[in-house]
């Protein structure tokens, strides 16, 4: 939360004020786990606005498309290289 925070006053400085209020009004209601999933999702995805996390208003849990669901799974977007890299025929292998 604190990084998303910075980051709001970083880009807006003091009319950020009211948006890092506002996620601080989300942590009051929605929990700090919840919130700080919010702030991670929201830094992510390059969007560090209060709106990006104001969707806890809506819907309590963060989409699970936003946020990495167990370690060992990769990325979405780790996936092509990864594939890549275990397709490539290396030279001392039989045909």
């Amino acid at each position: 939360m604190g990084a998303l925070c910075t980051a709001i006053h970083r880009d807006k400085g003091e009319w950020g004020v009211k948006g890092i209020l506002g996620v601080r009004s989300l942590l009051r209601q929605h929990g700090a786990i919840a919130v700080d999933d919010a702030c991670a999702a929201a830094l992510e995805m390059c969007v560090p606005t209060y709106r990006s996390c104001a969707y806890l208003d809506r819907n309590p849990k963060p989409p699970l498309a936003l946020r990495q669901i167990d370690p060992l799974i990769p990325r979405a977007d780790a996936v092509p290289d990864h594939i890549n890299r275990m397709t490539k025929e290396s030279p001392d292998e039989p045909r």
